[in-house]
């Protein structure tokens, strides 16, 4: 499937043939534009009425921190079609947490086993939740989910599919994205965010943070108390079917280096969750 080209950062409402859409060749480096995401989304606000930035929520479980991240959207019909030049990484020691086996050391998640869930100590990209919302109180990841050919084949070609030899997939590649195969499908229905554990905005076009998202990220640490924008950067582009007008909408976002004090409530919000399943 070919990505459509359009030009990044303008959030300009379009109409698609294919869910797939990229930047335009000869955009500005990805660093560049996560250090203008400030500037984008000013511009963008009125334009950008799909896309919401990214919304995640952190959590400890267990020896590990899991972080489970969501496209925030203005409505609840709007559909997710893809994430693209993404710059994902961590610094902590021996990255993104992988399970063992050939289904789980990579990033591209194992719907085939209905393995990959929001439970799972194992790290996971997905487009969407799988028929839309819990199966028996269990969230699975989209048995849509592709990844695009930068994922595939970055980092040796073994990120995305991995090989019986091949290690665990613990960095993403630069630039790296995925997409959902069916754009229609219900695995692309918004859920509320109301409530979430942990919850953490991202920079956003529309000034506000989003009532809605849709789940594109299952992220896992080693350790406890991790936290988005220092000890896990992530940042790009996402795609948004409006569920209202038709309209496709593309935005930048990411997660900035948090306030002190913003690091200690994260503490307290994480302790309580630990609280309660005690």
């Amino acid at each position: 499937m070919t990505p459509r080209s359009l030009a990044l950062a303008t959030s300009i409402s379009v109409s698609l043939d294919e869910p797939r859409i990229a930047p335009l060749k000869g955009s500005p480096p990805m660093k560049n534009m996560i250090l203008a995401v400030s500037a984008v989304s000013a511009v963008a606000a009125s334009a950008n009425a799909g896309f919401q930035g990214f919304v995640a929520s952190v959590r400890d479980v267990g020896a590990y921190t899991v972080i489970d991240i969501f496209a925030g959207v203005s409505n609840q019909s709007d559909k997710f079609l893809n994430a693209y030049d993404m710059s994902i990484s961590t610094t902590v020691a021996g990255g993104f947490y992988q399970a063992a086996g050939l289904a789980n050391k990579t990033w591209r998640p194992d719907t085939a086993g209905f393995v990959s869930t929001r439970d799972s100590i194992d790290s996971f990209m997905t487009a969407g939740t799988y028929s839309g919302g819990a199966q028996a109180g269990v969230f699975y990841a989209s048995t849509n989910t592709n990844g695009d050919p930068t994922f595939i084949n970055g980092n040796g070609g073994t990120s995305w599919n991995g090989t019986l030899l091949s290690a665990a997939a613990t960095t993403v590649p630069q630039n790296a994205g995925w997409y959902t195969g069916d754009p229609t499908s219900i695995d692309n229905a918004a859920e509320s965010l109301a409530g979430m554990v942990g919850r953490v905005n991202g920079t956003t076009g529309a000034g506000v943070p989003s009532s809605w998202g849709i789940w594109i990220s299952h992220i896992v640490l080693a350790g406890n108390g991790r936290t988005l924008g220092t000890d896990v950067s992530y940042a790009g582009f996402a795609s948004i079917k409006d569920g209202l007008s038709g309209a496709v909408s593309q935005g930048a976002s990411t997660f900035p280096v948090p306030a002190p004090g913003a690091v200690a409530l994260l503490g307290l919000a994480g302790f309580a969750s630990r609280r309660r399943r005690a």
